[in-house]
């Protein structure tokens, strides 16, 4: 399909070419920063990966690769891609914020496992859209990526966001400088660089609160490294949960660092 970002999956000593929405919905967002307009095949990549439920996927519809299991939607790139569609003018603000509402705003942490990192709390919006007995794993940038959506469609006061945005400064609390820790705070991504991207961006949203929180990263040593090397090729942009499969784009990259995208 014309518009996707290439990447490259990672798995042991497997390699498998993917092409996938969720990068480039990322290079979308990169071009918008940079103050350029999308390429429009670009943002039709993002509108194929919205499902009948409404939500939005990790793939365009039909091109999941043959070697990857079948996922439902998720809160990450529903948030991402609804939000550049909005500000692309590919959704309007009621369908966007139907879309927040529905697809994302109704799915929050009911239940904590006994076993569970201190800065866990119930209440936060969970990660997958899916029924199940509201547990889930919890992810800070994901979260981040939520609120940036909910405060550009206005909806900063739905329950879960208070919860959430209390998450994060407990999170942050509990790694401080420590990178390990603070790569533990998002299990779909193995660097902790995309956290400190994921905050930049809502707090340019407006999000109430995270101008704060991305200040106080910034001041860590593994958020000041998080600038330098957030646009290496061989950064890995996300990965399966705990990062036992991981994606990497050159192609991504390169857009970030301001040079044309392959």
């Amino acid at each position: 399909m014309p518009g996707l970002i290439a990447s490259e999956m990672h798995a042991r000593a497997q390699r498998r070419p993917d092409c996938n929405g969720f990068a480039t919905a990322l290079a979308v967002r990169s071009l918008r920063q940079q103050g350029h307009t999308a390429p429009p095949s670009l943002l039709a990549v993002l509108e194929r990966c919205r499902s009948a439920q409404g939500g939005f996927g990790f793939w365009p519809q039909g091109l999941r690769p043959h070697w990857a299991p079948p996922l439902p939607d998720d809160a990450d790139d529903t948030a991402i891609m609804a939000l550049e569609l909005y500000l692309a003018g590919r959704l309007t603000r009621t369908e966007t914020r139907r879309i927040a509402c529905q697809r994302v705003g109704t799915r929050r942490i009911a239940r904590l496992p006994v076993l569970r990192p201190p800065w866990l709390r119930a209440g936060v919006f969970a990660t997958w859209s899916r029924s199940a007995g509201g547990q889930d794993m919890v992810d800070c940038t994901v979260i981040t990526n939520v609120l940036a959506l909910l405060s550009v469609t206005g909806l900063e006061g739905i329950p879960g966001a208070s919860e959430s945005m209390d998450l994060l400064n407990r999170a942050l609390d509990w790694a401080g400088d420590d990178e390990t820790r603070a790569s533990s705070l998002s299990p779909f991504y193995p660097d902790a660089a995309e956290w400190l991207l994921a905050l930049d961006n809502a707090a340019a949203m407006g999000c109430q609160g995270v101008s704060i929180l991305l200040d106080r990263v910034q001041r860590t040593p593994w958020g000041q490294a998080a600038w330098l090397h957030r646009a290496a090729p061989d950064h890995p942009i996300c990965s399966s949960p705990y990062g036992l499969v991981v994606w990497r784009s050159p192609a991504l990259c390169a857009v970030r660092s301001g040079a044309e995208a392959a």
